[in-house]
Parts: structure tokens; C-alpha cells; sequence
């Protein structure tokens, strides 16, 4: 066989094909998670993406492997088979019990009927051994380079001893062998540079979408997603017809704070009622956010509330933020709040209606 026919077209098609996997995966991801992130601020994204990776990767391993049970060319799709479980270990970081991935692994080789063949069972043991080698060396992370050595070295060696089953599983040729081998090194260095790159690419998103709707100081939700959210909220508790109360809230004497104990107290003051405020809703209600709205104002959209509802809540805020003890540099502070609710009327034209009312 020429170079041309044993490496060249295996070569980029199955690159064209692994970077086509992972960009679905990321397209996948993305919108679901932005989706559910509308109906459900508070979301964690990760758990998202790993469960979808997971999904994901179990639909495509079935169905690659069914459209070859039966043949002698059951062996194809084994490079495939590292490169899942290399990418829910090593970069989903999936948490994975042993007696769970046996439960996959048996009900995997129950369907493509492979159970009572003893090279099978070997070949998914090594696979559990790659599993948790790539756990290992994810977890004991160090310079790039090193990171980057420690994860080929381990994938090479499992990737030869999966091989090595398959050879003798189906007879294949040794010059057969070597090059998936090669394709399986290939497919493991191609993997890591560009998930790497798009997990760069999405961290420092990340990075920005936080700067975008946080707070810097008190790690609220800022003016902008307050804005964004509350539009979002109005126009669908108006065209649902259902309930929208808006509580706005200022602590009391805040510019007396600044004056008589400086402004590392008001920090101070701003953070402890607000992580204070964060408490109280996600034990009442983890689908409620705080925003920080101007400089000692602050907002709350209940969304989906009525105000009787919602003054339950409201209550149990000011009541934890006077009952409070701060004391900063050893001095004592006296903090209270006074806080406006109002609920969404069929007079009110726009969201300023709402926000007005409340304010006042």
C-alpha cells in the first residue's frame, strides 16, 4: 500500500471528522445552555455541557458501533472509542464511578454482542484503565508542555494496548496495527491543541460575560442584566398576563457610613448586606437574583410573584440585615434598609411605569 492510501485520505478525513464531532458538541452546548439559561438564571453551565458530552458521546459510540456489528470490520470505529473517553475524562472532567462505567461497558457489549468474548473484556478493562489514567494525570496539572507530554505518553500506551486486543481479536496485520496507532496519536495531539484553544476561547468569554452583567464589588448582578432582565420579564408577565412585583431597596444613611467610618467601611457595609441579601433568596427562591442598581441601590424582579407573595421575602430581608451585627475595624455599624414594592399594573405602559412606582 502506498503512503497515499494508508495515511493521507484516513488522515484528513478523520480529522475533518473528529474537529466536525467537538464543533457540534460546542454548537449543542451553546444553545441549550443560553436557552435554559433564560428560563433558568441560576443554572450551572458545566453540569450542562458534562451531561451533554456525555450524551452525546454514548449516542455517537452506539450508533458508530452498530453500523458495524456483524463484520470484520468491528475494529474501525476503536480509535473513536479513546477519543469519547478521552474527551468526558480529560476535558469534561466527568465524574464517573467504577461500577457505573460497568454498567455502560457491560450494557454496551450486550448490544453489539460481545459479552462472551474473553478479548472484549480486556479490551474494556484497559478502556476503564484509560478512564481513570486520564483523571489522574487532569488532576496533577503543570506547565503546559509537561501537561501535554504526561497526556500523549498515557494515551499512547493505552491506545497500543487496545490495539494489541484488537489484533488479535480480528487477525489484523501489523503494519495495520501501527498505522492506528499513529491515527490514534494523531487524532489525541489534533484534540488537544483545539479543545484547548476553544476551552481559552470560552473562559475568557466567560471572563467578559461576567464583567458584563456582575458587579465587580459586590458580585450582584449589575445595572445592564437588571435592565436586560426585567425588559425580558415585563414583556412576559404582560403578554402572559401573569404577576411581576419589583422591589427596589437603599441602605439606610449609606452616605453617613462613607463620611464617619470611610469608604473601605461602605465597601465593607455593600458586600455583607448583599451576600446577606444573596442568602435569603436562594433559600427562598434560587431562581431570584439581586442586581445592584446604582450606588447603594439595589433591586430585586420577582418575577411570576405577587406583592403579598413576595412581601414574605421582602420582610425576611430587612429583618436579617437589622438583626445583623456589622462592625468594621472593630467599630460598630448600625445598617438598616428601606425598600419600595410595587406590582405590575394593566395601566402601566413600559417598564420605567413599574420601576418608578417603586422607587417612590
Amino acid at each position: 500500500m502506498t503512503w497515499a492510501q494508508w495515511f493521507v485520505t484516513p488522515a484528513f478525513t478523520s480529522v475533518f471528522f473528529l474537529l466536525g464531532v467537538l464543533t457540534l458538541y460546542w454548537f449543542i452546548t451553546d444553545h441549550l445552555t443560553k436557552h435554559l439559561q433564560k428560563r433558568h438564571p441560576n443554572i450551572d453551565v458545566n453540569r450542562v455541557r458534562t451531561i451533554i458530552g456525555l450524551l452525546y458521546m454514548a449516542i455517537l459510540i452506539v450508533g458508530a458501533q452498530l453500523s458495524v456489528d456483524g463484520t470484520q470490520n468491528g475494529w474501525v470505529f476503536v480509535n473513536f472509542q479513546i477519543f469519547a473517553v478521552v474527551f468526558i475524562a480529560y476535558f469534561l472532567q466527568l465524574e464517573i464511578k467504577f461500577w457505573q462505567m460497568a454498567i455502560v461497558i457491560v450494557a454496551f457489549m450486550g448490544i453489539n454482542g460481545t459479552l462472551t468474548i474473553p478479548l472484549s473484556w480486556l479490551f474494556a478493562a484497559i478502556y476503564v484503565g484509560l478512564y481513570f489514567a486520564m483523571k489522574v494525570i487532569k488532576q496533577h496539572r503543570h506547565h503546559a508542555w509537561q501537561d501535554f507530554v504526561d497526556y500523549s505518553l498515557v494515551n499512547l500506551a493505552f491506545s497500543t494496548a487496545m490495539w494489541m486486543v484488537m489484533k488479535f481479536r480480528f487477525d489484523l496485520h501489523p503494519v495495520t496495527i501501527g498505522w492506528e496507532i499513529l491515527f490514534s496519536f494523531f487524532f489525541m495531539t489534533i484534540m488537544f491543541v483545539y479543545i484547548d484553544a476553544v476551552l481559552a476561547g470560552a473562559n475568557t468569554l466567560a471572563q467578559l460575560t461576567y464583567t458584563t452583567n456582575f458587579d465587580e464589588l459586590t458580585h450582584a448582578h449589575n445595572f445592564y442584566a437588571y435592565k436586560n432582565n426585567f425588559g425580558q420579564a415585563f414583556d412576559h408577565a404582560q403578554n402572559r398576563e401573569e404577576p411581576l412585583t419589583l422591589m427596589l431597596f437603599d441602605i439606610d444613611r449609606f452616605k453617613h457610613v462613607n463620611d464617619t467610618y470611610g469608604h473601605l467601611a461602605g465597601d465593607y457595609v455593600l458586600t455583607t448586606v448583599s451576600r446577606l441579601i444573596m442568602q435569603e433568596l436562594r433559600a427562598s427562591d434560587p431562581t431570584l437574583q439581586l442586581y445592584r442598581t446604582g450606588g447603594e441601590e439595589f433591586t430585586i424582579i420577582f418575577a411570576g410573584y405577587t406583592s403579598e407573595r413576595a412581601r414574605t421575602i421582602v420582610d425576611e430581608i430587612a429583618n436579617r440585615v437589622k438583626a445583623t451585627a456589622f462592625k468594621h475595624s472593630g467599630q460598630p455599624i448600625d445598617i438598616t434598609i428601606s425598600a419600595g414594592l410595587t406590582q405590575l399594573k394593566s395601566g402601566d405602559e413600559n417598564q420605567v411605569d413599574v420601576y418608578r412606582r417603586a422607587d417612590e
